[in-house]
């Protein structure tokens, strides 16, 4: 069905057309730098999200409770989407050999511990109380 709006499948083409655009190798691995008897190499995690919809409708139009022709016609459509990109670590490279050196955040591990202890907490008081 195609309206005012464009389809939905036309929404979500338009999105995918600009992810497509905008996915680069150089947005995973950065660019090297020479630190010494290495070469680092920035390497980044991407994740996309997206969605996007159209609808159309047709309302006949009302005159003292009964349907005439004729009537009101409505669409609409939309779409948004989101790229995360999160740091994972560096290569690291040097004469030996090629390895990756991870990065830690440490900030999602405390939280993740901080969560779990509170859930053991909570079941602990529940079983008590039983």
């Amino acid at each position: 069905m195609q309206d005012t709006y464009g389809s939905g499948e036309g929404v979500v083409s338009t999105i995918l057309d600009r992810i497509r655009a905008t996915a680069r190798v150089e947005l995973v691995y950065g660019e090297e730098r020479r630190v010494g008897e290495k070469t680092i190499i920035p390497v980044a995690a991407i994740a996309y999200a997206f969605g996007g919809g159209a609808g159309a409708g047709v309302e006949a139009a009302r005159h003292n409770g009964h349907s005439e022709d004729g009537g009101s016609v409505g669409g609409g459509g939309g779409g948004g989407g989101s790229v995360r990109v999160q740091p994972v670590g560096v290569l690291e490279v040097t004469e030996d050999g090629t390895r990756l050196v991870p990065i830690l955040d440490w900030t999602r591990i405390i939280t993740t511990a901080l969560t779990g202890a509170a859930a053991v907490i909570i079941v602990r008081a529940i079983f008590r109380r039983r």
